[in-house]
Formats: C-alpha cells, structure tokens, sequence
C-alpha cells in the first residue's frame, strides 16, 4: 500500500532529501519535511523551523500524506457518468474520457447555466485538504454566483467565530496556555483531539498541565481532554449554556467576583437601557448615555472617565427609567441559580458553586504581570467552547453564556485569558505585510479588521459589527435574510425540498462543482443530501470515488496536498498560529512528487475553466483583490497565468522580490517574532466590547418581519437575544419514553471527518483502539436495556432514521448518551480500506428546519434516539437506513 524506506546505507540510493512544506490532512496546515528517497516519499515529520506546528504533527499528519500518493485506489482519469438515474443502489457507469472531452462537458454545463442565471451554480469545497489560496470561491465570485454548501458545516464554528469577531475583532479564540492557571473547556478537543494550531496546541497544554494549570473538562463523554483533566464534569448533551449562565449567576449575583474596572472602560457595560431594551441615546450626537456619578447626570459614554460611570443603579432620564447594561446581565443571570441548572445538565448544585467560585478566584481580579518592561492586566483564567457545546439549535444564546464568563472577570485579550487568534498583525517587519488592527466602531465597539480575512465568498464575511442590515434572500444558504449567520447546510435544504420559491428566490440550483467535499458523509441527514444532489448536474473534483462522487455527472482526479502548489500566506495567520507569544510564519505547500496518472492541480484547473468560460478577468480580478497584489505584481485582467507563476508574485507581493517562490521552495517558511502589541490587543488598543447586544433583538424582529413578508412560518426567531441565557435544544425537546437517550459525535485525533477513513495506517490506529470505530454505551445503561458488549446494535431516532454498529460499554459517557465517532461508515466500493469502518453518525441528524439555529445558521448536532440489538442476518449492506 504504502513504500518501505530503503536503508539509507544502500548503494543504490541517489537522492535522499527532506522537502519543507504544509500538511493539508486538515484545516491548521502545520509545517512539515518530506523525507523523498529515489523519488519515492517515504516519511512525513514536523518541521523545527515553522511556528505552525513548532515542529510537532499529529498521527493524520504523520500518517496521513504518504497513503493518499500511494494508493491504487485514488482517481487517476476522468470519468463521466452514462447511467442518468441517480441513487444509492444505482451504478453510475462511469466511462474513463479525455481532460479535453471531460473539459468541454464542463465548459457546455456551465456556460449554460451562466447565460440563464449564473446564481444556478453552487460550489463547494473540503476546507480540510489545505488549499489556502481558495481559488474556488473567486472563480464562483467571477462567474457570478454567491452560492456556496459548507462541507462539514453542521460541525463549524459560527456561533463562536461572530461571538469571537465581537469581542476579539477576529474570527475565532484560544487560550493564552502560557499564563493560563484555570481552563475550563465546553466540548471541544483543544489541546488533546481537534481545533485549530493543534499541533501546536498538544505541547502548550502538556506544558501548561505540568506547570499546574488547572484544567477542567465539561463533557457528555470522558474524550481525549477529559480523560487528562483535573475534573471531569459529564454533562447532558446540548445543556452547557445553562451551566455557563449558573456560574455566571454565582460570579455576578452570589459572590459579587467580576472585574468592574475593565467592564466600566472596556465594554458597554455602562450603557443605559431604557424603553424596549434600547440604549438611552444623547440628541446631539446619537452616543449611549451613561450615568456620570460625580455629576448625578447622564453623558455620552466618551464624555464620562470610567472610573465615574454607574455599572449598577437605577436612574431617570427625561421621563425614562433607565439602568446600566450590567444590571440586565445580572438579572438574566438570577433566572438559573445552580438548583435549576443542576435540573437542567444533572451536574451538581454543590459542583457548580464550587467551580464558578474557583474559577472567580482564580482570575486574580485586579492583578498585573510585567512582560518586555510593561504592565499588562493579568486574568489567569478562561473558559474555551467549541463544536460539542454549541452545536445544536439556539445555539446563539447558549454561545454567549460560555464567552461572557470570560467578559466578566475582565480575561479578555489580557496575559492569561482568552485571546483573540490572532487580533492584531503588523505583518513582516520588512513590508509591513500582512496587517491587520481592529478598529473603533459604532458606539466605541470594536470594529473587526480580520473578519475571515482575505475572503472572497461575500456579504456572509462582512463585519459582525456594525450589523449589516437582512433583506430579502436572493441566495440559497439564506444569509442575506439570516444577517448573522454564517453559511452550513441551508443551500442543501433548498435544493433538496425545491423550497427556494417559498423564500422569493426566482431560480433553483442546477449545478454543483464539488471540490473534494463528501456531502454525503459530512453534512447532515444522508437522505436529504442524496434528494439535493439527484437534482443538480454535479462536477466532482476529487481524490477518490466517495459516496458524493457516486452522484456525480463528471468526476476529475485530484491532486493530493503532497502533489499541489500552494502560497501559505496571509489569512492563515489567524487559524495556524497559537494565540499568545512566539512567532509568525509565512511558507509554502508544495509538490513532492511528481502528479501520477492524470490528476492535475485544481488551481490550474479552474484557471483553464475560467479561460474558457470567458471569465479569466473576472478571477484575475478576485486574485488580486484576495491576494492584495500590487504593483508590480497585480495580474493583468486579460492575461493568463500558471498557477506558480501567480503563487510566485503573491510571495513577493507580501515579503519582497527576494522571497518568490523560487526562495519559499527552497527554504520552506519565512519566520518572525510577534510583538507584545500583537499579542495582547486589550491593554495597547482603546476599545469595547459588547456585554449587552442592544442590536440584536431588533435584527430579530426585521428578521421575522421579512419571514412574515414571505409567508414563512416555521422558523422561529425568538433566539435573537442581546443577553447571554439557555433554551432546550431539538434532541432534548424531542426525548421521550421510548428514545430516551442522546447521540452525540466526537472527535479522535487520528481521523479528520470523513477524509481519511481510506488510509490504512490510520485505519489501523482506530483498530486498536477500544472505541473508536464501536457505539459508546453508559454500562448500567447498557445493561438495563440487555445489550452486552460487543453486541451489534441499531441506534435509530424518532425519525425513523438508524445506523449500526458495536456496542461499547463504559462507565465514561453520562448515562443518558450514547457517543459515535463522527463521520465513520463509507460504504462506496471504490474506497476499500474505507469501507465499513466506524459508524455513520451523520445519518441521524435530521437535516430540517426545526433543528436549525436561524440566528448563526447551526444545525443540532445530537439526536434523540433508542438502541436495540440487531438481529443475526442484518450484517452486510451500508450500516445504515
């Protein structure tokens, strides 16, 4: 499968070299060297002089590259599709053709659609195969459409990247593991199975821990970072907002342990809240009022030091009663004492106190740390969420309660706390490139210069503040409607139930092109995907014929991360750096080998596609725009370029005529050291942060007045709240007698969602693990329902909906869960070491609108289920139905 390294004393050697580039298994593109003996790759390894990965790679990076080359398995020409019925159990009848027949097939569908309404086509594309230009979303921008399926977006972050945006500037956070003393983590793998810098992350942990960080876990299942935690809170799945807003209330109402100086000068904390929940507003200039307590008066909130301005009170303005911000977050906070919580996740009362108090106390509230000569606020304590916690409808609320407990005690963009990945970059010290600064907005709010940088995908990447205003839709994922959203599963909704006419949309998706994304595995209720994707002419760009490719119309062979081009610059910053002190880097992915067969670079791909559409100005156009390319590198509109020639200037653009692509091929990485100022915004920057969303209620209701306008009524818009709080998700609304259990997914280090399920060497990691290809079961849950481990069982939801798999018995999974590793259970022929491995979890997500977050576009991410065993003869098929 896979080539034995020669021994390295063998006559017959004539090249032995180690090649600097990027892992492209997943989205945080770590730094690697390529060991290539006589042209054959034989090891991957991290590379010591990147800062993305510092020189560490998980087992996906280590393992995962050398398969995808090798394997008999991949795509190696195109095919297109002769057998029109599209399905399951159909045979697609693939026939291998030329690039140049495959090509005009391409060119006759989308010049079609283009000249209709170039809105019919809708791309997509895998995040995770470490393709940092994303020349897909310009050549969609070029072409016309904004239309785009998140792959995996059920699993993304978009609550916690606009929460991020409004309170870092950037669009996600990390801990500041250096100087952190207390973390709590709400389901997320940082530091022990997933997020972003992981590799990275795995040392900072491990060092932290060692240093005596406090670390405690708030999970269904004992993962990876609850096992290596201090404390281990099994909470009931899709309820960590009620926890949080507990906490909150024993921090603000029980113990009185927040930081009032930073939440007086550094959010709107002060701001007075009259009639409707809206701000007290000065006539003159628009600017909240705040109660100024030396003059007994209101001002605007830049006219009053604040030192001076009222955090707590009741007062009067005009004829209005007025009270600060705070005292709203107080008061929603007294609405889930522990006793109620505890009702709630089933975590103790007594627990929740104890945690909150220690946590409050470990904030050190008041403290400063001396670093490079300089006084800085120092709040050794955060808490970190991510998909586990925030996956589920209403999932905006919940969000908040997680992220505030950081506001309160002021661990903000401070040493210790949380901080933003990264908010401020003043680029190479030689250009100035890449830079970014947060700015001063509206109502002293911080104004994001980060926003998923760099981006080209549309109105959805704008700046969460100021809130840009719904309208109605005009595309398929509805975010011109749902304005704070931030794309996922919305444009499969459409397109598999026709429902674009019912949301005022003249046209429906006919096209897709498909850039390595398994729609079918990743994104939600497998049926729906299928109903979506019989419907479109789909393109498929691949590695290898997965189940979405079984639904395609004309598959193209990809090449691998270890066989592309790519410039690593920019945006990425954000993602494959930790947060806190160190370094940046800017550097390259770049071919190791030779492209086999005939897979071609997808970049060079859509550049001849874009040729020959006519719309090559248009993407030359989008490069430069994204790439920010200057004189003397900005690409001429009606020129066309090699792909390396466009990644040679983007690198001198950024870094100097002295580091094209020629320099980053040969050296691999451009390093330099972060300044303090880039590290720590919040002390070097004047700005605030938003306690109270005073906007959102009213971005709800112009929201539900567009809804009405449609006609649309079974999307609900309550969740459209400015305080932080909690609400049942669809799997807990949905539990009764007979599905009385939860099923959750969760991450292992060694997997990344459904892509590397084909590689043998990872397979071979999950089977010798206990669990990660088997159905995690409570034991005394187990044994009240007479399932035995090792026993085959079904998991099936109230829809009816139900997979199979191994029962696993474990007194570490809360005993109301029932825990599967996510995106197992291929089933395509053509991915035989794939094949039957895991189990699909994804098949029991209902796909629909009643289990979907309208405010952030998130899909609940469990289901309400019942298990049973599976009789002797149900052992072959898909695993599913």
């Amino acid at each position: 499968m896979s080539p034995k390294a020669p021994s390295p004393n063998e006559a017959s050697i004539q090249e032995d070299r180690w090649i600097p580039s990027a892992c492209g298994i997943c989205y945080n593109l770590c730094g690697i060297r390529v060991r290539r003996i006589n042209g054959t790759v034989v090891k991957i390894e991290g590379d010591p002089n990147n800062p993305a990965g510092m020189g560490r790679i998980c087992p996906k990076g280590a393992g995962g590259g050398i398969p995808l080359v090798y394997d008999p398995n991949r795509l190696n020409v195109p095919l297109k599709r002769t057998n029109h019925k599209k399905g399951f159990d159909e045979d697609p009848g693939w026939v291998e053709i030329s690039w140049d027949e495959a090509l005009d097939l391409v060119t006759e569908k989308l010049q079609q659609v283009r000249r209709e309404d170039p809105r019919k086509l809708v791309y997509s594309q895998n995040l995770m195969r470490g393709t940092a230009p994303r020349l897909l979303p310009m050549f969609a921008a070029a072409f016309g459409t904004p239309n785009s399926i998140i792959s995996n977006g059920h699993h993304c972050g978009n609550a916690e990247h606009r929460l991020a945006g409004l309170v870092h500037g950037v669009d996600t956070s990390q801990v500041d593991f250096d100087l952190c003393n207390y973390l709590i983590v709400f389901g997320s793998g940082i530091g022990a199975s997933a997020y972003y810098a992981y590799s990275s992350l795995t040392q900072k942990m491990a060092d932290a821990r060692m240093r005596g960080m406090k670390l405690v876990a708030v999970d269904p299942l004992l993962s990876p970072i609850a096992e290596k935690a201090d404390e281990w809170l099994p909470i009931r799945p899709g309820t960590d907002g009620a926890l949080a807003m507990a906490m909150l209330h024993v921090l603000l109402n029980e113990d009185g342990l927040y930081d009032a100086e930073y939440l007086r000068g550094g959010t709107n904390s002060t701001y007075l809240v009259g009639r409707q929940g809206r701000f007290v507003r000065d006539q003159a200039t628009g600017k909240p009022l705040v109660w100024d307590t030396p003059s007994g008066s209101a001002r605007p909130f830049d006219e009053v030091e604040p030192k001076d301005a009222a955090l707590t009170g009741e007062f009067t303005v005009g004829a209005t009663a007025v009270r600060p911000a705070f005292v709203l977050l107080q008061e929603r906070a007294k609405e889930f004492p522990p006793e109620r919580a505890a009702e709630i996740t089933s975590i103790p009362a007594s627990t929740i106190r104890r945690v909150a108090r220690e946590f409050g106390q470990a904030a050190r509230i008041g403290s400063t740390i001396t670093l490079e000569g300089k006084a800085l606020p120092y709040r050794p304590v955060a808490t970190m969420f991510f998909k586990g916690a925030h996956g589920h409808n209403n999932a905006w609320v919940s969000s908040m309660a997680m992220k505030w407990l950081n506001l309160v005690l002021g661990a903000v963009d401070v040493p210790g706390g949380l901080l933003g990945t990264n908010p401020v970059c003043l680029g190479y010290p030689q250009t100035g490139l890449p830079h970014w600064v947060p700015q001063l907005g509206p109502d002293g709010l911080v104004m994001a210069s980060a926003w998923h940088a760099h981006s080209a995908r549309g109105p959805e990447m704008t700046q969460p503040w100021p809130q840009r205003e719904p309208k109605a839709p005009e595309r398929l994922d509805l975010l011109d409607l749902f304005a704070a959203g931030s794309g996922g599963h919305i444009s499969v909704l459409l397109t598999a139930s026709d429902e674009a006419q019912r949301f005022g949309i003249p046209y429906k998706a006919e096209v897709l092109i498909n850039e390595g994304s398994n729609l079918v595995m990743s994104l939600g209720n497998t049926k729906v995907v299928a109903e979506a994707l019989k419907k479109l002419y789909v393109i498929n760009l691949n590695l290898f014929l997965d189940e979405t490719a079984h639904f395609a119309d004309v598959v193209l062979p990809m090449a691998s991360y270890l066989e592309q081009l790519t410039p690593i610059i920019g945006w990425h910053l954000q993602h494959t750096f930790p947060a806190g002190q160190g370094s940046w880097a800017e550097y390259i992915q770049q071919p190791v080998v030779p492209l086999a067969g005939q897979r071609r670079d997808p970049s060079e791909v859509l550049i001849e596609l874009a040729q020959r559409l006519q719309i090559l100005p248009g993407l030359n156009a989008a490069m430069n725009h994204v790439f920010l390319l200057r004189e003397p590198y900005q690409l001429g509109l009606e020129e066309k370029y090699a792909w390396p020639d466009i990644c040679d200037r983007v690198f001198k653009n950024f870094y100097g005529p002295e580091h094209g692509l020629e320099w980053f091929s040969e050296h691999g990485v451009l390093s330099w050291p972060k300044k303090l100022e880039e590290v720590y915004a919040r002390p070097f920057l004047k700005y605030r942060v938003p306690v109270y969303l005073e906007w959102f209620p009213d971005l709800g209701r112009k929201t539900q007045a567009l809804l009405d306008k449609l006609g649309v009524k079974d999307i609900p818009t309550a969740g459209y709240e400015g305080l932080p709080g909690w609400k049942p998700c669809g799997a807990l609304e949905a539990k009764n007698a007979s599905h009385d259990l939860q099923a959750i997914y969760y991450r292992v280090a060694w997997h990344q969602f459904s892509s590397t399920f084909e590689n043998p060497w990872l397979g071979e990691v999950s089977s010798v693990d206990h669990w990660a290809d088997c159905i995690t079961i409570n034991r005394a849950t187990a044994e009240r329902k007479g399932i035995k481990d090792g026993d085959r069982i079904w998991v099936e939801s109230v829809r009816g909906d139900r997979v199979r798999g191994r029962a696993k018995l474990s007194n570490g999974v809360h005993p109301e869960v029932v825990a599967i590793a996510n995106n197992g259970g291929h089933w395509s022929k053509h991915m035989p070491l794939a094949r039957g491995k895991g189990v699909f979890f994804e098949a029991l997500l209902p796909l629909d609108w009643e289990n979907t977050d309208p405010v952030v576009t998130v899909l609940d991410c469990d289901a309400a289920v019942r298990i049973y065993k599976a009789k002797d003869q149900e052992t072959g098929g898909r695993g599913w139905e």
